[in-house]
């Protein structure tokens, strides 16, 4: 068992912090495990009740944790864990996994290409472009929200698909006789501005986890690139694991 140091720089409440998230992250608590109560914390680790009850408070408001009144604190949801192994759309995904994938379609319109969406779709910059704003949820559970680029120059048809359908791959393939071929993928830390932070319902500034993506289809003989998305994963739900061979 880790302990807790009255010596340590890190103040007590924020060491007993981690150390749940650590046993949340390792699979040793999992999903809907009962917590230990404040007084067994308390006991556990030389404790005052104020530490335990603020590291409670922030996992509860960072969606580590949820409390269910009269019976305690327990495990919320752990991670999706995708692999970069093969090149599936979210709903094959998460279907895949054995959960239940959903989409709330935020917002659809027409803009300009800025120089990153220009670049990755091989458009110029100022093109016009149909941007797809779509919450993602597993199993009924915020999971993140997706930024969609298409060029309208180049895919006219597009704006004719509907987004607020599940998949809306499938609805992309049916509409252009297209094949989802190979998608380049860069990601990194970042935080959540009003914006972001207002749709997956997390604090301005929280740490959140982006994924730019560019995917390729295959149209007849010619492979392009078609979407360009910026994704925003809620940190506690995401996992993204990846394969190396040695050949």
């Amino acid at each position: 068992m880790l302990n807790i140091s009255s010596s340590s720089h890190q103040p007590m409440y924020y060491q007993l912090k981690q150390i749940i998230i650590d046993k949340i992250q390792s699979g040793e608590l999992k999903a809907d495990d009962k917590l230990s109560t404040e007084n067994e914390f308390c006991q556990q680790y030389n404790i005052s009740k104020a530490p335990v009850r603020q590291a409670l408070r922030e996992l509860e408001e960072e969606n580590y944790i949820y409390k269910i009144r009269g019976k305690g604190s327990f495990v919320l949801s752990g991670y999706i864990k995708q692999r970069a192994d093969r090149l599936r759309s979210f709903s094959e995904e998460i279907t895949a996994l054995g959960h239940k994938p959903g989409a709330q379609l935020i917002e659809k319109k027409i803009m300009k290409a800025d120089a990153e969406i220009a670049m990755n779709l091989n458009i110029n910059e100022d093109d016009e472009i149909l941007n797809v704003v779509r919450l993602r949820f597993i199993d009924s559970e915020i999971y993140s929200i997706n930024y969609s680029y298409f060029s309208l120059k180049q895919f006219p048809k597009l704006n004719d698909v509907d987004f607020s359908v599940g998949s809306i791959t499938k609805e992309i393939q049916n509409k252009l006789n297209a094949e989802m071929v190979v998608s380049t993928i860069v990601i990194e830390a970042t935080a959540a501005s009003y914006e972001t932070a207002k749709l997956v319902e997390r604090k301005v500034g929280s740490p959140l986890l982006q994924m730019k993506r560019t995917t390729y289809y295959k149209i007849g003989q010619v492979e392009q690139p078609l979407e360009f998305v910026r994704v925003y994963f809620v940190p506690d739900k995401y996992k993204f694991e990846v394969s190396l061979f040695n050949k």
